[in-house]
Order: C-alpha cells, then structure tokens, then sequence
C-alpha cells in the first residue's frame, strides 16, 4: 500500500468509525445507497450511472456519473481516473457530483431517488452522505446537502436548483477533504410525507463559498474548472437522539450556547416580581450554572433571607433534545430534576432552609419558547423559580 492509499485508509477510518457504526447498524431508508447494484459491464463513460445504476435518477436534464473497480476505461475507473484517485468509501462503486462549475459544458448534478418507506410523522431520522473532492478540481464549495421531498422532482434543463437543503454540514464549511472521505450528516423531523431523497448543491453561485485549491502533489495536467466529489455511503436511518448522528468524533454534538435574558431589575418591582422572571440558564446536556447562573443563585437567596415567610418552588427544564438524549443515554435522564436538584443544594448552602424549598422537574413539557432555532432550545434550558401561595 502507498503512502498516498494509507493516508486515505486512515482519513476514512478516523471519520467514518464510532458513531457512524451504531447508525449503520440500523435500516437504511435509501435503496442501492452506495450504488453497489449497477451493471459495470457496459460503464465506459460520464453520464451512465441511471442506466446502469438504479433507482437513481437525475433532478435535472444534468446526466449522472457512476465510477466502479476494474473498467477499462480511465472516464469511470476506481480507484484511479481522469478527476483523481480515490477507493470507495463503501463497497467497490460511488458516484460523482459537481456542485458547481465556470464551464459551461459542464453542469451541476443533483441525485434523486425515492425512499424505500416515506418517513413517519415526528419521529427523527438521521441523514448522512460520504463526500470526497477529485484531486483534479480546480474549486471547493460549501451548500451541499440532502433534500427531502414528498414528490418527484423534475427539472425540465441543466439550471441550478435552488432551495434549502434538509441537512447541509453542521457549519456548512467549504468542503476541500480530497485525501479520503468526510461525512456530511444531520437530523430531520419527519412530516409523514417526504418520499424522495435529492443530494446536490442548493445554492446559487452568488450565495457560494468558492475558493480555489491547489493541485495536489503527483499529478500532472490542467485542473478542471469545477468542484467536482466522489459521492458514496448515503443513507437514511430514524434515531431516538441527535447523538446517534454524529458525523465523526470532530462533530460531536455540541451546543455551548448559554442564554442570557434581556430581563433588568429594577428598583419599582416588587421582590416578588423580581424573583418571577429570575432563571438559571445552562450549555447543552449541562447541570452546573455558569457565574451568571451562580449570581442568579445567589440573588434568590438573598430574596428568601428577606422574605421569611416565603416557600419557593424550583423548577428544572430541559429542550426537546436534551430530553430526547435523556431517552437514549441514562446520563442524561431527567436532566431538569437534576438541574433544579444542584440549585437547590446551592441555595441551601447559602443559608436557605431546605424546609422552605421544593422541587418540581417539568423536563421539556413547559417550553420557554417553541421556535426551532438555537436560542430558542438555549431559552428553555433553565432552572426557574416560583412562590408557593
């Protein structure tokens, strides 16, 4: 073996081992995801893969390439051809896909197939597809992703095809790994009703991050004016968690986001108003305050000191993700109880007698906000508190 072959043996192993192991485990939604059931006997050129390689078909008028071991022509052979070298990530055979070109001979490709069961309504599926840039490409993009649709797709020219992808890499960074393989993947809630599978680039070239890339070593000639991947693994899966989707051990979930509220006190509310709209706030799967969290603590105190008579209820919350990461992994069970739990431990420690303190854990079921974006999943992640009348 090569310098150059172990080089990318190792790449693959460090991205596609761990993780992705568990969600190869389960079924895969996406039929021939690998495009290992094709007929290479007659695979001599660019633009054969749907007569060849099926279900796969083409959004576009744009034709598909399919690449395999063994062909005697050098357009479509693995692991070395016209665009690079490069072994299949899985199986013998892949596909390739421009993302994006400056020849205007050549066109962006966009795969589409029809899933083998339409996704259930509600219940979380993990997507995730091997990329790797041909070494003769003269560009790297970012924008490139999966997209799930409830019907066919067809667009009657060789255009770009312009939306936004259901799952796209988590900082959807130019995508420039050419010495081996890198996974883009993702989550998705489904509706009942997406059927089709499209992977492409979503966005026009004004929206694009392109940046040039240097030839790699070892090769000779003119790069092609294009970004140009080698496409292979897709798949499909439902998962209970997002941590049942984790591209490599580089993308592991995290959200260190801690919200901070808006929320000034002031000397015209009363103590009672002052403590309504108090909160501790925590990072993602976290149970321990930060310093603005420690200062909420101990301002509660301080209210309680001056307020004998009253009794305090402390309430734990989690998002939707935290709970659903509480399903999967006992570690993460109840993580709302176990928030309020150490804010309570707190508060005692600061002079609050545990009689006039009790505990509610509400997890995710009363939400601080439903929107689905990052501060809104950072606003429900809290302790709060409330009197008991």
């Amino acid at each position: 073996m090569n310098a150059r072959f172990l080089t990318q043996a190792l790449a693959g192993a460090a991205l596609l081992c761990g993780p992705l192991l568990s969600i190869q485990a389960q079924d895969n939604l996406v039929p021939n995801g690998s495009f290992e059931e094709a007929d290479v006997r007659r695979l001599k050129n660019y633009g054969q893969l749907a007569e060849f390689c099926e279900p796969w078909f083409s959004l576009t008028e744009a034709p598909l390439d399919l690449y395999a071991e063994g062909m005697k022509g050098e357009k479509v052979n693995i692991p070395s051809n016209l665009y690079g070298k490069q072994d299949a990530s899985d199986g013998s055979n892949y596909a390739g896909l421009r993302a994006y070109s400056k020849n205007t001979r050549l066109f962006r490709q966009y795969y589409q197939v029809k899933l083998t069961e339409s996704l259930e309504e509600n219940q979380m599926y993990c997507v995730s597809f091997d990329l790797s840039l041909a070494d003769m490409s003269r560009y790297a993009v970012n924008g490139i992703g999966a997209y799930l649709s409830d019907r066919k797709l067809a667009q009657g020219n060789t255009g770009v095809f312009v939306t936004e992808p259901s799952v796209r890499h988590h900082a959807d960074k130019v995508m420039m790994f050419y010495d081996g393989w890198e996974t883009v993947c993702g989550t998705v809630i489904g509706t009942g009703e997406e059927e089709y599978l499209i992977i492409g680039a979503f966005s026009g070239d004004s929206d694009m991050t392109i940046e040039k890339v240097k030839r790699p070593a070892g090769f000779v000639g003119a790069q092609e004016s294009h970004a140009y991947y080698y496409l292979d693994n897709i798949q499909v899966h439902a998962v209970e968690a997002k941590s049942q989707c984790t591209c490599s051990a580089a993308d592991e979930v995290k959200e260190d986001l801690v919200y901070g509220s808006s929320t000034v006190l002031n000397e015209n509310m009363t103590d009672a108003e002052k403590l309504s709209v108090m909160a501790v706030y925590y990072a993602f799967l976290k149970r321990t305050a930060t310093g603005a969290g420690a200062q909420t603590i101990a301002s509660v105190a301080e209210l309680m000191a001056a307020n004998p008579g009253w009794k305090l209820r402390v309430v734990g919350h989690a998002d939707d993700d935290e709970y659903n990461e509480g399903r999967v992994n006992a570690r993460y069970a109840s993580l709302g109880e176990k928030r309020a739990n150490i804010v309570v431990d707190a508060l005692i420690e600061a002079g609050v007698p545990a009689d006039r303190i009790v505990v509610d854990a509400r997890e995710n079921e009363d939400p601080a906000s439903t929107r689905d974006t990052d501060i809104s999943r950072a606003q429900n992640r809290r302790v709060t508190f409330e009197l008991i009348q």
